[in-house]
Protein backbone atom coordinates (compact mmCIF):
# COMPACT_ATOMS: atom_id res chain seq x y z
CA UNK A 1 0.00 0.00 0.00
CA UNK A 2 1.27 3.44 -0.93
CA UNK A 3 0.84 6.35 1.46
CA UNK A 4 1.82 9.95 0.80
CA UNK A 5 2.38 12.22 3.79
CA UNK A 6 1.77 15.85 2.88
CA UNK A 7 -0.89 18.42 2.04
CA UNK A 8 -1.95 19.04 -1.57
CA UNK A 9 -1.46 22.81 -1.28
CA UNK A 10 2.26 22.18 -1.04
CA UNK A 11 3.73 22.40 -4.55
CA UNK A 12 6.04 19.50 -3.76
CA UNK A 13 3.28 17.27 -2.41
CA UNK A 14 1.17 18.18 -5.44
CA UNK A 15 3.98 17.09 -7.75
CA UNK A 16 4.09 13.69 -6.06
CA UNK A 17 0.31 13.43 -6.22
CA UNK A 18 0.46 14.20 -9.92
CA UNK A 19 2.94 11.36 -10.36
CA UNK A 20 0.76 8.92 -8.43
CA UNK A 21 -2.35 9.94 -10.39
CA UNK A 22 -0.56 9.82 -13.74
CA UNK A 23 0.60 6.29 -13.04
CA UNK A 24 -2.90 5.37 -11.85
CA UNK A 25 -1.60 3.99 -8.57
CA UNK A 26 -3.80 3.48 -5.54
CA UNK A 27 -2.63 5.45 -2.53
CA UNK A 28 -3.70 7.13 0.67
CA UNK A 29 -2.91 10.79 1.23
CA UNK A 30 -2.19 11.41 4.90
CA UNK A 31 -2.48 15.16 5.63
CA UNK A 32 0.83 16.28 7.12
CA UNK A 33 2.16 19.82 7.32
CA UNK A 34 5.80 20.77 6.78
CA UNK A 35 7.71 21.16 10.00
CA UNK A 36 5.64 18.52 11.80
CA UNK A 37 7.69 17.82 14.93
CA UNK A 38 6.05 14.57 15.92
CA UNK A 39 8.62 11.81 16.52
CA UNK A 40 6.74 9.55 14.11
CA UNK A 41 7.02 12.00 11.22
CA UNK A 42 10.59 13.07 11.95
CA UNK A 43 11.59 9.42 11.89
CA UNK A 44 10.61 9.25 8.21
CA UNK A 45 11.45 12.87 7.29
CA UNK A 46 14.72 13.87 8.96
CA UNK A 47 14.48 17.40 7.50
CA UNK A 48 10.84 17.81 8.51
CA UNK A 49 9.81 18.37 4.90
CA UNK A 50 6.91 17.04 2.87
CA UNK A 51 6.07 14.90 1.09
CA UNK A 52 7.19 11.48 2.22
CA UNK A 53 6.14 8.32 0.43
CA UNK A 54 5.60 5.09 2.34
CA UNK A 55 5.45 1.81 0.43
CA UNK A 56 4.75 -1.25 2.56
CA UNK A 57 6.87 0.15 5.39
CA UNK A 58 9.66 1.52 3.17
CA UNK A 59 9.82 5.33 3.27
CA UNK A 60 11.10 7.78 0.69
CA UNK A 61 11.48 11.50 1.51
CA UNK A 62 11.97 14.22 -1.14
CA UNK A 63 9.70 14.68 -4.14
CA UNK A 64 12.35 14.11 -6.79
CA UNK A 65 13.39 10.83 -5.19
CA UNK A 66 9.74 9.84 -4.86
CA UNK A 67 9.12 10.40 -8.57
CA UNK A 68 12.19 8.37 -9.49
CA UNK A 69 11.12 5.57 -7.14
CA UNK A 70 7.62 5.50 -8.61
CA UNK A 71 9.13 5.22 -12.07
CA UNK A 72 11.03 2.13 -10.97
CA UNK A 73 8.13 0.34 -9.31
CA UNK A 74 5.56 1.36 -11.95
CA UNK A 75 7.49 1.78 -15.22
CA UNK A 76 4.53 1.44 -17.57
CA UNK A 77 4.00 5.23 -17.84
CA UNK A 78 7.51 6.62 -17.41
CA UNK A 79 8.17 10.11 -16.14
CA UNK A 80 11.85 9.98 -17.07
CA UNK A 81 12.70 9.80 -20.79
CA UNK A 82 14.66 6.79 -22.04
CA UNK A 83 17.00 8.93 -24.14
CA UNK A 84 19.94 10.02 -21.91
CA UNK A 85 19.99 13.59 -23.19
CA UNK A 86 16.24 14.02 -22.85
CA UNK A 87 16.37 12.50 -19.38
CA UNK A 88 19.08 14.97 -18.40
CA UNK A 89 17.02 17.88 -19.76
CA UNK A 90 13.93 16.72 -17.87
CA UNK A 91 15.87 16.34 -14.64
CA UNK A 92 17.47 19.77 -15.03
CA UNK A 93 14.12 21.47 -15.65
CA UNK A 94 12.74 19.66 -12.63
CA UNK A 95 15.61 20.98 -10.55
CA UNK A 96 15.12 24.51 -11.91
CA UNK A 97 11.43 24.39 -11.03
CA UNK A 98 12.09 22.87 -7.60
CA UNK A 99 14.56 25.62 -6.70
CA UNK A 100 14.34 28.93 -8.57
CA UNK A 101 10.79 28.82 -9.95
CA UNK A 102 9.16 27.56 -6.77
CA UNK A 103 10.93 30.28 -4.81
CA UNK A 104 8.91 32.86 -6.73
CA UNK A 105 5.61 31.00 -7.09
CA UNK A 106 5.44 29.75 -3.51
CA UNK A 107 6.53 33.19 -2.35
CA UNK A 108 3.44 34.76 -3.87
CA UNK A 109 1.27 32.00 -2.41
CA UNK A 110 2.72 32.68 1.03
CA UNK A 111 2.45 36.46 0.89
CA UNK A 112 -0.93 36.79 -0.79
CA UNK A 113 -2.88 33.82 0.54
CA UNK A 114 -1.18 31.94 3.35
CA UNK A 115 -0.16 34.89 5.52
CA UNK A 116 -3.20 37.16 5.30
CA UNK A 117 -5.91 34.52 5.00
CA UNK A 118 -4.61 31.56 6.96
CA UNK A 119 -2.00 32.88 9.41
CA UNK A 120 -3.55 36.32 10.04
CA UNK A 121 -0.24 37.99 9.23
CA UNK A 122 0.37 41.04 7.02
CA UNK A 123 1.60 40.63 3.46
CA UNK A 124 5.17 41.70 2.85
CA UNK A 125 4.50 43.98 -0.12
CA UNK A 126 8.21 44.56 -0.71
CA UNK A 127 8.71 40.83 -1.11
CA UNK A 128 5.78 40.63 -3.53
CA UNK A 129 7.21 43.49 -5.59
CA UNK A 130 10.62 41.80 -5.72
CA UNK A 131 9.06 38.56 -6.97
CA UNK A 132 6.91 40.29 -9.59
CA UNK A 133 9.59 42.61 -10.94
CA UNK A 134 12.75 40.53 -10.58
CA UNK A 135 12.46 36.82 -9.85
CA UNK A 136 9.44 35.85 -11.94
CA UNK A 137 10.45 37.82 -15.06
CA UNK A 138 13.81 36.07 -14.95
CA UNK A 139 12.06 32.68 -14.71
CA UNK A 140 9.68 33.51 -17.55
CA UNK A 141 12.52 34.55 -19.83
CA UNK A 142 14.38 31.33 -19.19
CA UNK A 143 11.37 29.05 -19.65
CA UNK A 144 10.32 30.89 -22.78
CA UNK A 145 13.79 30.24 -24.19
CA UNK A 146 13.63 26.47 -23.67
CA UNK A 147 9.97 25.72 -24.36
CA UNK A 148 9.01 24.09 -27.67
CA UNK A 149 6.36 25.76 -29.82
CA UNK A 150 3.84 23.17 -28.61
CA UNK A 151 3.62 19.92 -26.69
CA UNK A 152 5.47 18.78 -23.61
CA UNK A 153 8.58 20.32 -22.11
CA UNK A 154 10.80 17.41 -23.11
CA UNK A 155 10.18 14.87 -25.86
CA UNK A 156 6.75 13.74 -26.96
CA UNK A 157 5.26 12.61 -23.64
CA UNK A 158 4.69 13.87 -20.11
CA UNK A 159 7.80 13.93 -17.94
CA UNK A 160 8.82 14.90 -14.45
CA UNK A 161 9.75 18.30 -15.87
CA UNK A 162 6.11 19.01 -16.70
CA UNK A 163 4.94 18.01 -13.24
CA UNK A 164 7.53 20.24 -11.59
CA UNK A 165 6.82 23.33 -13.68
CA UNK A 166 3.03 23.07 -13.67
CA UNK A 167 2.76 22.60 -9.91
CA UNK A 168 4.72 25.83 -9.42
CA UNK A 169 2.41 27.89 -11.60
CA UNK A 170 -0.63 26.41 -9.88
CA UNK A 171 0.90 27.68 -6.64
CA UNK A 172 1.31 31.12 -8.18
CA UNK A 173 -2.34 31.16 -9.25
CA UNK A 174 -3.33 30.78 -5.61
CA UNK A 175 -1.15 33.84 -5.06
CA UNK A 176 -3.26 35.78 -7.59
CA UNK A 177 -0.73 35.53 -10.42
CA UNK A 178 -0.96 34.11 -13.91
CA UNK A 179 1.41 34.32 -16.84
CA UNK A 180 0.79 37.14 -19.30
CA UNK A 181 0.65 35.79 -22.84
CA UNK A 182 2.09 38.99 -24.21
CA UNK A 183 5.17 38.57 -22.02
CA UNK A 184 5.65 34.82 -22.49
CA UNK A 185 3.46 33.49 -25.32
CA UNK A 186 4.95 29.99 -25.53
CA UNK A 187 4.66 29.54 -21.77
CA UNK A 188 1.09 30.84 -21.78
CA UNK A 189 0.14 28.36 -24.50
CA UNK A 190 1.90 25.53 -22.65
CA UNK A 191 0.08 26.30 -19.38
CA UNK A 192 -3.29 26.58 -21.11
CA UNK A 193 -2.81 23.08 -22.47
CA UNK A 194 -1.59 21.77 -19.13
CA UNK A 195 -4.49 23.26 -17.16
CA UNK A 196 -6.96 21.65 -19.56
CA UNK A 197 -5.46 18.17 -19.18
CA UNK A 198 -7.60 15.73 -17.11
CA UNK A 199 -4.65 15.01 -14.78
CA UNK A 200 -4.51 18.67 -13.78
CA UNK A 201 -8.22 19.47 -13.78
CA UNK A 202 -8.91 16.51 -11.49
CA UNK A 203 -6.24 17.62 -9.03
CA UNK A 204 -7.37 21.24 -9.08
CA UNK A 205 -10.99 20.27 -8.49
CA UNK A 206 -9.94 18.16 -5.48
CA UNK A 207 -7.95 21.06 -4.04
CA UNK A 208 -10.77 23.55 -4.54
CA UNK A 209 -13.27 21.22 -2.91
CA UNK A 210 -11.04 20.85 0.15
CA UNK A 211 -10.52 24.59 0.63
CA UNK A 212 -12.59 26.63 3.08
CA UNK A 213 -15.14 28.92 1.40
CA UNK A 214 -13.52 31.95 -0.18
CA UNK A 215 -10.02 30.57 -0.06
CA UNK A 216 -9.69 29.32 -3.64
Amino acid sequence: MLKLYGVPLSPFARKALFALDYKELEYENIPTFPGDESPEFRAISPLGKIPVLEHDGFTVPDTSVICRYLDRIAPEKPLFPADPQEEARAMWLEEYADSRLVEACAGLFRERLLKPRMLNEPTDEARVEEILTETLPECLRYLESVLPESGYLVGDSLSVADLAVVTCFIQARYGDYDVDGAEAPKLRNYLDQAYAAPLVTKRMEAEQAAMPPGMG
